[in-house]
């Protein structure tokens, strides 16, 4: 079984680089964050709630070698203004 969530986890993090790789090759460091931003708000709500982010962030901390405390790192760094939301309305 856990075989299975570490294939799904690599799948997921495999299937994300395939969208970004070249559609941010030669782009600013900010047109890199929203375009991947867009890829992952498949909703188009605009925001990606934290714990949605921490479920996506956990999918592929494996095959980027994070921790579960550089994890919750990232989220408190991206949410800059604290609202429990990611977005870049709210900077």
């Amino acid at each position: 079984m856990e075989d299975e969530v570490r294939q799904d986890e690599q799948d997921f993090f495999d299937e994300f680089y395939s969208q970004v790789k070249d559609l941010l090759r030669d782009k600013d460091e900010e047109t890199c964050y929203k375009e991947m931003f867009r890829i992952l708000d498949d909703q188009r709500k605009g925001f990606i709630n934290n714990e949605e982010m921490r479920t996506l962030l956990n999918k592929i901390k494996q095959a980027v070698e994070m921790t579960d405390q550089e994890v919750d790192e990232v989220i408190d760094y991206i949410d800059k203004n604290k609202d429990g939301k990611v977005d870049f309305t709210g900077e």
